[in-house]
């Protein structure tokens, strides 16, 4: 089955978010989970999910910054436990596919420098937003083996200017603060631009990914079978490494410092999915897909 033809038959929770808002552009026709759905998830959304009748369920829904997630753990656990397991239920009911997002966060607190494997064997994660997403993917396997868990590496993009659909449609939805959140690319040309200091650490690791591709693997990953997979561009430079590596890319010469902080990987091994045909960009190769698509290089310094 490919979903990208059958765009009717998609159903996105947090379509409002940064993977969310991207996958409505990608999946147009696709139905989004309403957000006071999302925000008292119970049974009315198991309710919404039964009268739509989704082949495909999408859960992009997060609660994802870490230190919200520290300051108000019962925030976090509604979105990123309660909420799954209840698609996780509903799913499982209608004979729904579901896709959910975790993270590489839940890796966080091993000893080994990495790369990391799905079966690499985890600790209690370091923070409350790693621990819930963690938890949540063993919850929603136990109710629907079925499901397809993403660990996504941190992913990037441009701002969106737009809405999910045309203005005059049903599903229009102007750009919300969720869908045009910081990341990586955004931090660089940030300081570029306004000429601020820029640093990282050349003592972390961790893959970045585009997400325009990985939201482009979705249809493939509907195909998956049920478990846990890492899923985004692998990447053996150091963060330090890996700014320098985008600034070349992008044809601008900026000063990067090395910040000093402490030892911290988020480094997966991919050759799992790539084995079953998934096969991301490194993330060096990714910026170079997102610089050409947005006509990135030599921007004014």
């Amino acid at each position: 089955m490919n979903i990208n033809s059958q765009t009717h038959s998609v159903m996105i929770a947090g379509a409002h978010g940064f993977t969310g808002s991207r996958a409505m552009e990608y999946y147009p026709e696709a139905v989004p989970v309403p957000g006071e759905l999302l925000r008292n998830a119970d049974h009315r959304l198991a309710d919404f999910i039964r009268a739509a009748e989704p082949q495909i369920i999408i859960n992009a829904a997060a609660v994802s910054d870490i230190g919200t997630c520290e300051r108000n753990p019962e925030a976090s656990y509604a979105a990123n436990v309660t909420l799954p397991v209840i698609l996780a239920g509903a799913a499982r009911e209608t004979g729904a596919k579901l896709i959910s997002f975790s993270s590489d966060q839940v890796y966080t607190g091993l000893p080994e420098s990495g790369p990391y494997r799905e079966d690499s064997p985890l600790p209690v994660p370091a923070n409350v937003y790693a621990r819930h997403k963690l938890e949540a993917e063993q919850r929603v396997l136990d109710i629907a083996p079925d499901a397809v868990l993403l660990r996504a590496a941190w992913m990037y993009d441009m701002p969106l200017y737009r809405g999910t659909a045309l203005p005059d449609s049903p599903g229009y939805a102007a750009p919300s603060p969720h869908a045009n959140r910081g990341n990586f690319l955004i931090t660089v040309l940030d300081a570029v631009l306004h000429g601020r200091p820029l640093s990282f650490s050349s003592r972390r690791y961790r893959g970045i990914t585009y997400v325009r591709q990985a939201v482009s693997f979705l249809d493939q990953a509907s195909r998956l079978p049920g478990g846990v997979y890492n899923y985004g561009s692998e990447n053996d430079r150091n963060m330090l490494e890996t700014a320098k590596a985008l600034l070349r890319e992008l044809g601008l010469e900026y000063p990067v410092q090395d910040s000093g902080l402490v030892q911290h990987n988020l480094w997966m091994d991919c050759s799992r999915i790539r084995r079953l045909g998934i096969d991301f960009d490194t993330t060096v190769q990714g910026f170079r897909r997102c610089i050409s698509d947005y006509g990135l290089r030599n921007l004014p310094g």
